[in-house]
Formats: C-alpha cells, sequence, structure tokens
C-alpha cells in the first residue's frame, strides 16, 4: 500500500517536471513516472516539499484585525497550533464574550493533566463530584458526631 510522501520527485524536478508527487511505501519513495529509490536516498536529493494549503476559511461576518502581542510568545502560538491558529484565537474571543473564562495558566494545566483531567469537561465533573463528596463528608461527620454523643450519654448513665 502506497501514502503520498507529500514531497515532489527531485529527479523529475531535475528533469524539467518539478510537479510530479512522490509516493511511498515502506522501503522506497516512487513517482508516477517511474523513478524509485529508497528513502534514505530519495531525501539526499532534497526533494521539494509539497505546501499544505490554508484550511482557515473566516465567516462571513468574520473581520481581519491588528492586535499587539509579544512577538515570542506569537511565534510559539504560531508554531504551535499550525492551522488552528485563526480558529483558535476567535474561538477565545468568543469565549470571553460569553460570560466570565477560567483562564489556567501552563503549570496549572499541567498538574491538572497529572491528575488525569485533560478539559473542562472533566474540569466541571471534577469540581461536581467534589462539591458531592464534601456533603457527603459533612453528612458522615455529622453522624459520626451523634453516635460519639450517644455512646458518651450512655456511658455516663452506665
Amino acid at each position: 500500500m502506497a501514502d503520498r510522501a507529500f514531497m515532489y520527485c527531485p529527479l523529475c524536478r531535475d528533469g524539467g517536471s518539478p510537479t510530479i508527487e512522490l509516493m511511498r511505501d515502506n522501503v522506497d519513495f516512487f513517482c508516477l513516472m517511474g523513478h524509485k529509490l529508497p528513502h534514505a536516498r530519495m531525501l539526499a536529493l532534497n526533494p521539494d516539499m509539497i505546501k499544505t494549503e490554508i484550511r482557515f476559511k473566516p465567516g462571513p461576518n468574520d473581520v481581519k484585525v491588528e492586535v499587539w502581542v509579544n512577538r515570542e510568545v506569537y511565534g510559539k502560538t504560531q508554531d504551535a497550533l499550525g492551522e488552528r491558529w485563526h480558529p483558535t484565537i476567535a474561538s477565545l474571543i468568543r469565549c470571553c464574550m460569553a460570560g466570565e473564562p477560567v483562564i489556567i495558566d501552563g503549570q496549572q494545566a499541567a498538574e491538572l493533566r497529572k491528575l488525569g483531567i485533560r478539559n473542562g469537561q472533566e474540569m466541571l465533573a471534577t469540581a461536581k463530584l467534589n462539591v458531592d463528596l464534601s456533603s457527603q463528608n459533612e453528612d458522615l461527620v455529622a453522624k459520626v458526631n451523634e453516635w460519639e454523643n450517644r455512646f458518651k450519654d450512655a456511658l455516663q448513665g452506665v
């Protein structure tokens, strides 16, 4: 079974056809023009990468805006999010406008992941469970206190 390599064949490029796509299998890269080489040898010829197209399409009511942001933060964010950068920023703005968002920084998010919490839905479920368990704990403490008082009264009556 062959898969796309997302590169153009460098042998075809050198022969004047720069847009013939490479395919790959477990052993070789090959193109439909008959060129076939092992992965390492084909990569040594520096094949050109096929540029991916931008998938984000602004909605009919979307506007492009200019914002000020730290250059390093902007670069890291673009690297981390790639094609999801625009929809992620738009989503964050919508969240801020929909109510009062809860912002979790990197350290807090890492600690939540260690506890097995991966998203807002799991965070909310955990908080609800904590409230329920706290209520159950208060009820149990009240019952223990009640039984302690009964035993105390019973021992004093003996």
